[in-house]
């Protein structure tokens, strides 16, 4: 079986509040990986740990550097116990804006260890990662604004695909950018963003790995971002 995007949930919190953040419901199979990633205006101000569906979830990557910067982080699950129906959950530590996508990989494995990378700066939201399992392998990561640059210009390296975007710039609340993209191969590669320009941001990234014997097959999703609270193309 290919490595392949079963689908997408997004959910956001805006204006800002406590409200839990909890994803349409979905039913995957057993051995599905679930990649959750999370973003909040503040690195102070963090969501936690995800829940769901009995299975258990793990943190790979937070990034939440202090001062005045964003936060985000990445969890995953392998699926077992057929767990039927589910959502995913997470409550905010604090009154806060934030927002989580939820990503459901077929054909998928993760490495006892996966590859992850996160970074801090100016300019345009992007990091390097060098992944293990070569040119069948996707990159998934999430990003976070704290300066509200507006994201309508927004363009993604590596031929990679949005997948979710809370879009608060209007009122300086952050903005948290959410993609993915296939492995170049075994060599460092960038990630993330290549506009716009002018951002302070936060980024964070981890691989998926195909299944033994499987490749990448990337299905876009039918997400359309904006300002809509609760999003689901699980299919």
């Amino acid at each position: 079986m290919a490595l392949s995007l079963a689908g997408t949930a997004y959910v956001q919190l805006s204006p800002q509040g406590t409200t839990t953040l909890t994803s349409p419901a979905f039913t995957p199979g057993n051995g599905d990986v679930l990649i959750v990633k999370m973003g909040t205006w503040d690195s102070a101000a963090s969501l936690g740990a995800p829940t769901g569906g009995s299975q258990t979830f793990t943190s790979r990557v937070i990034n939440a550097p202090g001062g005045f910067n964003q936060w985000c982080a990445i969890y995953t699950a392998v699926v077992s116990g057929s767990p039927g129906s589910m959502t995913v959950s997470s409550t905010p530590s604090t009154s806060l804006r934030g927002s989580m996508l939820v990503e459901r990989w077929t054909g998928a494995q993760l490495a006892a260890s996966p590859v992850t990378n996160s970074a801090t700066g100016s300019g345009t939201a992007a990091g390097t990662i060098t992944p293990a399992g070569g040119a069948t392998s996707v990159i998934s990561w999430t990003a976070g604004d704290v300066n509200s640059v507006d994201p309508s210009t927004r363009a993604y390296l590596g031929s990679g695909t949005g997948d979710g975007l809370r879009d608060d710039h209007v009122g300086s609340n952050g903005v948290d950018y959410y993609g993915y993209q296939s492995s170049t191969g075994s060599g460092s590669q960038s990630y993330g963003l290549s506009a716009p320009t002018g951002m302070q941001y936060v980024i964070a990234a981890i691989e998926i790995q195909a299944a033994s014997g499987g490749a990448a097959f990337l299905a876009p999703p039918a997400l359309v971002v904006g300002q809509s609270v609760n999003r689901s193309n699980f299919y």
